[in-house]
């Protein structure tokens, strides 16, 4: 093939070649087609110079195909097998195979977790990867494409990315009833902030991801990743701790931990991203729904 065919004109004669291949016959191919047997030579005869060469060899109205044609045949198939399986998959179940999701601290117990597990009720081929990321890393996975969503509590930006504020979770201060605090009725914030305090690490911002505001001092005696480990931490009694409502009310009603009178804390912001390439009907942005839906149904 020594020319260059316009890509749209051998586009626009496929149809007519593959029909015609198939029956080898052009009264058989113009009833198939609904056009007349001279416009189906003429469109074989373009398609030939097109391409340079002869698909057919031709006796009367009986067209075979040649060394050529079948080879174009056969790759005009597999185009077209190869374009009713994309075709199906789209109109399938998007909600199968893997889905990469990098989460932190509450999000991934008591927000993300539940709504997969609710998910895969329904779509038990979905397999979904819990994964924990600092924003920073979950934001890089994003755009490198080794996540497919994230959540995080800070604002970050990226043309590449669609993030959106959520909702919000809220916290307070708690003592465990193992702390000095726990039984006294009438407390100041100045009685509160002589106690030490368990912290997470700072975030991307320099901030410490609990929500205290940077104006008022606290003592800060151990810092956390996990925040496990801060409820452990807070519930031995040693240290004061924000923590997420969500996280307490069960403690709370068990009278293991006891909510301090210090409304200080601001409700901590959750985001949640994917690739704005992804589009609608993806298991990212169909897992990103089901998680935000958890989120906004959380009564504290």
């Amino acid at each position: 093939m020594d020319q260059n065919p316009q890509i749209e004109d051998l586009w626009s004669r496929l149809p007519v070649f593959r029909v015609v291949a198939a029956t080898e016959h052009l009264p058989t191919a113009a009833k198939i087609l609904h056009i007349t047997p001279p416009a189906i030579s003429r469109t074989i005869k373009l398609l030939e110079e097109e391409l340079g060469q002869p698909l057919f060899r031709r006796t009367g109205r009986q067209l075979v195909l040649n060394a050529a044609g079948r080879r174009l045949q056969a790759s005009l198939t597999d185009a077209v097998e190869s374009l009713e399986t994309s075709l199906k998959n789209l109109s399938a179940d998007p909600l199968v195979g893997p889905v990469r999701i990098a989460t932190i601290g509450v999000l991934t117990d008591y927000v993300a977790l539940p709504a997969l597990l609710s998910l895969k009720e329904t779509h038990s081929l979905l397999e979904p990867n819990l994964l924990l990321r600092s924003p920073q890393d979950a934001h890089d996975g994003l755009v490198r494409g080794l996540l497919d969503v994230a959540f995080y509590y800070e604002a970050l930006t990226d043309e590449r990315l669609e993030i959106n504020h959520l909702g919000e979770l809220r916290a307070g201060i708690y003592c465990s009833k193992n702390h000095p605090l726990f039984k006294k009725r009438k407390l100041t914030q100045a009685q509160i902030l002589e106690h030490p305090f368990s912290v997470p690490q700072t975030g991307q911002n320099g901030l410490v991801q609990d929500g205290w505001p940077v104006e008022l001092n606290r003592r800060i005696g151990m810092r956390i990743t996990m925040l496990s480990s801060n409820l452990a931490v807070c519930l031995s009694g040693q240290f004061l701790t924000v923590l997420p409502d969500v996280v307490a009310d069960r403690y709370i009603q068990n009278k293991e931990l006891k909510q301090l009178p210090m409304d200080v804390i601001e409700p901590i912001p959750v985001y949640g991203a994917r690739r704005k390439s992804d589009g609608e009907n993806t298991a990212s942005a169909l897992v990103l729904r089901c998680i935000t839906s958890k989120l906004k149904s959380l009564k504290r």
